[in-house]
């Protein structure tokens, strides 16, 4: 039953973001994952995670302790809030809990690879280009953004798969090949924090698996450095949509000029109540849609000091760098650890420059999420299945 309901919630999570097939409403999307999140509890009593759940209460005193307009819908988005995040952060925990998570986790995974390979022959074949606004390239995904850290996420896990111990020689090369598919995709969809964040996460990768033989890591650094150098003439004809980003920023005077303001604006947000913030799911600067309530967050981390001020942006923190250093000392023969430490770290950074750790559409918190509450399995020394 755990792995259906895995397979189900995966493919619901992936399905909202692809564009050829019909999205499911919202509300029904957010009900089946309030109604799994029942049906797996009540076969055995959960534990609650005490830094989940100051972090839940800073999101009670910050709605409680402001006056938050009624177009920004701050209660009925809790509640939607709620309904995945109970599912599937670290909030909960119990052994049908972490089983259904691991599954989630191990088809979004296997599905993502279906959705990356699929937009990358897409592109190259010409059957289905996958260019959204500006020219960006998104594949079969509703946006770049979204096709960008989706990319980098599976970088990381293939990176992993090669750097097992005795892997067969035809297996590294289809990974090394697709790696260089990664990379094409990447550079295309023009994410400049996914990009970095890819990168950097990718080395973090090489030096905990390697962290014993110094060596290797410089062999490999070396090997890199020479191979990129190279092939400049065979990949830099696929930078344009970053040329154009970086040309842009030149005129602003700005390395991340469509970032700055969005920093500026949570920053201000954070000074006119730096405690509760100024009320979950809400903001008073910037683009707003007096509509719909939606916002432009631009970044993870200010959103949190923003909206829910340092009572809620504290316990997130802590998390992190919680599991950040117990992964750091667990040690298995797979490396499935230093998987998922790199993977967060790749969040750690992709949040500075993307704000979705508290918009529960999107896709992006889905995944981020899951990974808290995998990384919660693997600390707790359950199993978890990568794909």
């Amino acid at each position: 039953m755990y792995k259906k309901i895995g397979l189900i919630l995966a493919i619901l999570a992936v399905n909202n973001i692809i564009t050829v097939t019909p999205g499911l409403p919202m509300a029904v999307y957010y009900a089946i994952f309030g109604a799994a999140f029942v049906g797996v509890v009540v076969s055995k009593q959960p534990r609650f995670d005490g830094i989940m759940s100051f972090f839940i209460l800073a999101i009670i005193f910050s709605l409680i302790g402001n006056t938050i307009p009624s177009y920004f819908q701050a209660n009925e988005r809790f509640v939607s809030f709620l309904l995945v995040f109970c599912m599937l952060s670290p909030w909960f925990f119990s052994d049908s809990l972490a089983e259904v998570r691991t599954y989630v986790f191990k088809y979004t995974n296997l599905l993502l690879f279906t959705v990356l390979i699929l937009s990358f022959l897409g592109n190259v074949t010409s059957a289905f280009p996958g260019f959204g606004r500006s020219d960006m390239f998104q594949g079969l995904t509703s946006h770049s953004m979204l096709i960008g850290p989706i990319t980098s996420l599976m970088m990381l896990i293939i990176i992993w798969k090669a750097t097992q111990k005795k892997i067969d020689r035809k297996l590294l090369i289809v990974c090394i090949l697709m790696v260089l598919v990664c990379l094409y995709c990447l550079l295309l969809a023009g994410s400049r924090g996914s990009l970095i964040g890819g990168i950097l996460s990718s080395f973090i990768l090489f030096l905990l698996v390697f962290r014993k033989n110094f060596s290797k890591i410089i062999k490999l650094v070396a090997f890199v450095i020479i191979l990129v150098g190279a092939t400049v003439p065979y990949w830099s004809v696929y930078t344009a949509n970053i040329d154009k980003k970086n040309e842009y920023a030149e005129e602003q005077g700005d390395d991340f000029a469509s970032r700055s303001e969005l920093w500026g604006y949570r920053y201000e947000e954070f000074e006119q109540s730096p405690v509760i913030g100024i009320g979950f799911a809400s903001a008073n600067k910037g683009e707003i849609n007096e509509i719909n309530g939606r916002i432009e967050p631009g970044t993870s981390w200010g959103v949190l000091f923003a909206q829910l001020g340092i009572l809620g942006a504290i316990p997130l923190i802590v998390l992190f760098l919680s599991y950040f250093r117990k992964l750091y000392r667990t040690e298995d023969a797979y490396h499935k650890g230093k998987l998922l430490f790199a993977m967060l770290f790749f969040f750690t950074i992709h949040m500075v420059v993307e704000g979705y750790i508290l918009g529960s559409g999107s896709f992006m918190f889905f995944y981020v999420w899951l990974l808290l509450g995998v990384i919660n399995n693997r600390i707790r020394g359950k199993d978890i299945i990568i794909y």
